[in-house]
């Protein structure tokens, strides 16, 4: 999936330290990992448990879970959401968004896009490893809560969005506080330019207008709100042909 997509071979070393590329952060990381390893309680994991069998079954598909079912090919609009939201806030500084499989997902650690010089493009690179990899762990996480805690209750449209936009909103704020904290007292935990660069042009539509060049001290900043229109009004302002 790496090489069809991003046009990369890669090494089975390359393969292993993209589990821990600095743009995951620790459990998005771990869930990662796991999916790699094949570790995670899904599917066929609970046929042997017992009061525990149904938890094996999709619910909405009627097949035994997979982490390819869950995270990619799963009929319920849940992951669809999510990932909907993902590709609208990449296109609205990138061209193109290269799809989401399972073989993406694990090998988004791996991806590298490149400037019109074909010099690797910091800030389009990180954009994507951040999205990828919390759109993925978040999807995992409502699906938990659906089977475990939830008796197999989906969460709304609304809530998986609200959701979304937290998560997102939380690593930019969270880069903006390791910007413009010192490390050791002499530089940022996180190069200012850098966060600059992965931010830059899915920020608030109103405020991105007014904000100055280096926005990082700036109170409140968020992703625009404009990446996640209601998808019934999305399909309907779509089929009548309106951008």
């Amino acid at each position: 999936a790496v090489r069809d997509t991003f046009g990369r071979n890669v090494t089975d070393a390359e393969v292993w330290n993209s589990l821990y590329v600095k743009e995951f952060l620790p459990r998005p990381s771990q869930f990662i990992w796991k999916c790699v390893h094949n570790a995670h309680k899904a599917g066929a994991y609970w046929i042997h448990i017992p009061d525990c069998k149904d938890r094996a079954i999709c619910k909405d598909c009627g097949v035994t879970e997979s982490l390819e079912h869950i995270l990619v090919n799963c009929g319920s609009p849940r992951q669809e959401i999510i990932w909907e939201a993902a590709e609208t806030l990449w296109l609205e500084r990138e061209s193109k968004w290269p799809g989401v499989s399972l073989g993406t997902v694990l090998g988004c650690g791996l991806a590298e896009f490149r400037d019109g010089g074909g010099k690797i493009d910091r800030g389009a690179q990180r954009l994507y490893r951040i999205l990828m990899s919390e759109s993925a762990y978040l999807i995992w996480r409502l699906r938990n809560e659906r089977v475990i805690d939830r008796d197999g209750v989906p969460a709304s449209e609304e809530e998986i969005i609200n959701k979304f936009k937290f998560t997102i909103n939380q690593r930019l704020q969270m880069d903006k506080l390791l910007a413009n904290r010192p490390r050791k007292g002499k530089l940022p935990a996180l190069p200012p330019k850098l966060v600059l660069q992965t931010w830059a042009g899915i920020l608030d539509d109103l405020g991105e207008r007014q904000l100055p060049a280096d926005w990082l001290r700036e109170p409140r900043v968020l992703v625009g709100s404009r990446a996640f229109p209601p998808r019934t009004q999305q399909r309907r302002s779509d089929s009548r042909g309106i951008g």
